[in-house]
């Protein structure tokens, strides 16, 4: 877009809180639409590549593009957006900064955005932001607590009590896989250490597959589920292990936390075929307490929305846990 195009969409765009951007900032995608806030509707909704390898000013760019297109869009209709919510998949603290790297360097991001566009950006990890949106407009509706639990290139989860992601002391509380585990080894000669993100999300699998085969998957993950499909033994083998080790913390956080629901998210969460079947064999399995071995294990209802829907309802302050639950 133009400097004309973005100054276009700055001056004609007045608060109303009817009405908020979504942006799901993803390492490959971004995603992005017009939210109506009080019922979660998606309007112009947008796709198109993250643009990783031409660096942070490229991807700050695309986003703030994205946004103002969508902005004179929804002006021409009357619709006035009151903000930008931008969901990463990073560290995020509880003032909207992002504090961490993994998969891009955007700490500028909310500054930049509000520089460019001309109204308030929000800035959340991409996890808590779709857990939001669940609670509000998903699967979560029913329930007091749930975890939602986001399986895809990598792997996280987001506590819900009462319609709100708990964000933790710092903002950091989305990680569950992610450090390395020691354990004593068969033979008693030392320890195991391993990393069950490093293994069990859908990049990990992939690895895991090539590693062994020396094949690469033409569509990911997709491609492992279709070879076990069609009886291949390395394919399910990797599929089986990944799903027992994510079944088993899941587990362990039914075990620790006693939510009412657990909802999976992500393209390897909202996946329905062997490595849901075995997730959730191995998650009922490792469940110490008899009552809960029956919990709800949902899938999201939102799918590729939710991140979007979950971005829109950003606060100003930066922080997802200080918006109010719309009840009926």
């Amino acid at each position: 877009m133009t400097a004309a195009g973005f100054e276009e969409a700055r001056v004609s765009a007045p608060q109303d809180r009817g009405y908020r951007i979504g942006i799901d900032l993803g390492g490959t995608k971004i995603a992005a639409g017009l939210v109506d806030i009080e019922t979660g509707a998606v309007k112009h909704f947008r796709r198109r590549p993250t643009p990783v390898a031409e660096g942070p000013a490229a991807i700050i760019r695309d986003v703030a593009d994205i946004a103002a297109d969508i902005i004179m869009l929804a002006n021409a209709e009357g619709r006035i957006p009151a903000s930008v919510g931008i969901a990463v998949p990073e560290l995020v603290d509880l003032e909207g900064r992002v504090c961490s790297d993994w998969n891009f360097s955007i700490e500028t991001i909310r500054t930049e955005i509000e520089a460019l566009l001309g109204i308030p950006a929000m800035v959340d990890s991409d996890v808590r932001a779709a857990a939001h949106a669940e609670a509000r407009f998903g699967a979560g509706i029913p329930h007091r607590s749930f975890i939602y639990v986001s399986l895809g290139t990598g792997m996280s989860y987001s506590l819900v009590i009462n319609g709100q992601p708990w964000a933790g002391a710092n903002g950091f509380a989305i990680h569950f896989a992610s450090s390395s585990l020691a354990l004593p080894k068969d033979d008693d000669t030392g320890l195991t250490v391993a990393n069950a993100e490093d293994f069990a999300s859908g990049k990990g699998m992939q690895l895991s597959f090539a590693r062994r085969s020396g094949r690469s998957l033409d569509d990911g993950v997709r491609t492992l589920e279709t070879l076990s499909t069609e009886g291949d033994p390395l394919s399910m083998r990797v599929i089986d292990e990944a799903a027992e080790v994510t079944g088993r913390l899941v587990a362990q956080m039914v075990n620790m936390i006693d939510p009412e629901a657990i909802i999976l998210g992500g393209g390897l969460g909202c996946s329905t075929g062997r490595y849901r079947e075995k997730l959730e064999q191995h998650m009922r399995d490792n469940i110490w307490a008899k009552r809960c071995r029956s919990i709800p294990l949902l899938l999201g209802a939102l799918g590729e929305g939710a991140g979007v829907v979950g971005a829109a309802l950003a606060t100003p302050s930066g922080n997802f846990r200080q918006t109010t639950r719309v009840t009926a």
